[in-house]
């Protein structure tokens, strides 16, 4: 017998603002495949999923009234090993698989959009799957960053010494670093209205890294795409949550892979999760609170994934994070089309549990590596070559 429907939290209000001015969101694969070790990003961490597999995703953002193109991410560079040495020993030391196809701004090519008329680029953090190479792009097409990464990180290698960027990076670009103000807010965060017209928000997002930032877009008068970066870096980081509980049966419109049944009982999931007698109203994991983890303040970085657990839950809202897998055989990637029509197509629903693909189950693990090891010049290299 399916166990009984838990009863759902209230959603709590997000204060989303009112307007009629929208974007065009397109949603990109980077072709930045990674495997990371689990103990840096989750807690506790499960038997059979020692490892996590992260697809990496960008976003194209079109105010078309303003005539504006901007990136979200961008990916990492192809040539990653051509990266900073903070960075470059980052990737050699931590990484246990990397594979990077294209650079962003190829992708970009291929789907026909001209890379030289992008207007900004915004780093939603530092870290070097997220920065590309923005050397690739003209001087014309403006930097946004978040609070503190000035100070923290220009003007880049050489210059300074330890900084994972690249002082070509800046060189003869116009870097704006966000100011929020805290008093304005969506949910738990400040906002800065990058446009000033309503359709495209940079939001405050503390915890992962210094100057974290994620975006919030307009995709219809009533709708919105929660771009999140690494605010976590797993769908089982925020989901299940009390507002949103886990079903007694996964539907056949969520694609789950082939060894689970389809309709699939959740109930095959319960021993995998880290409160197994609340598995259906809490996330299967938290955010490591260990040293060396790749979070600058795991506290912080807690309470915004639990902050982002209202955005998930909430209709108008459809949260994409940077490396979240369910997402992958779901929406329309670019050059496709748009996420704009998210609801309508009823993505949202049918990636909300793509997650549980990875997990582990009946003792076997999930999904292999997407990533086979480092890849350089399209040949697996060793630590000692990378």
């Amino acid at each position: 017998m399916a166990d009984q429907e838990p009863q759902a939290k209230p959603t709590p209000a997000l204060n989303l603002p009112k307007g009629d001015n929208t974007v065009e969101v397109h949603i990109i694969n980077t072709t930045t495949d990674i495997v990371v070790p689990a103990w840096a990003f989750v807690q506790p961490v499960q038997k059979g999923h020692e490892t996590m597999n992260m697809p990496t995703f960008a976003f194209l953002i079109e105010n078309k009234k303003l005539g504006k193109r901007f990136m979200f991410d961008l990916g990492c560079r192809k040539d990653w090993w051509n990266h900073s040495p903070a960075a470059h020993a980052s990737i050699k030391n931590g990484i246990p698989g990397l594979k990077i196809e294209k650079s962003i701004n190829q992708v970009l090519k291929e789907g026909g959009v001209d890379d030289t008329r992008i207007n900004g680029v915004v780093w939603s953090h530092w870290h070097w799957d997220h920065t590309g190479d923005i050397s690739l792009f003209p001087t014309s097409t403006d930097l946004y960053v978040g609070p503190g990464f000035k100070e923290a990180f220009m003007p880049g290698y050489p210059g300074k010494k330890d900084s994972p960027m690249l002082e070509s990076d800046f060189k003869g670009r116009n870097v704006h670093e966000v100011a929020f103000d805290p008093s304005k807010k969506i949910g738990d965060f400040p906002y800065f209205d990058v446009f000033g017209d309503g359709s495209f928000y940079l939001l405050d997002v503390p915890g992962h890294a210094i100057g974290h930032i994620s975006g919030f877009a307009r995709t219809t008068p009533d709708t919105f795409i929660f771009m999140g970066g690494d605010i976590c870096h797993y769908g089982g980081s925020y989901r299940p949550n009390p507002y949103a509980p886990m079903p007694s049966t996964i539907p056949s419109s969520v694609p789950l892979d082939a060894r689970f049944r389809n309709p699939c009982p959740c109930s095959v999931f319960q021993s995998v999760h880290r409160d197994p007698p609340n598995y259906r109203t809490s996330a299967f994991y938290e955010v490591t609170q260990k040293e060396g983890a790749w979070y600058v303040d795991p506290p912080t970085a807690q309470k915004s994934v639990n902050s982002l657990e209202k955005f998930d839950a909430h209709p108008d809202v459809f949260v994409c994070v940077a490396h979240d897998g369910g997402l992958m055989p779901v929406v329309d990637w670019f050059p496709k089309g748009t996420l704009n029509a998210w609801r309508a197509q009823g993505w949202k629903a049918a990636s909300q549990w793509g997650f549980l693909n990875e997990l582990p189950v009946d003792g076997k693990p999930g999904r292999p590596w997407i990533a086979p090891g480092l890849v350089r010049d399209g040949k697996v290299v060793s630590k000692e070559d990378a």
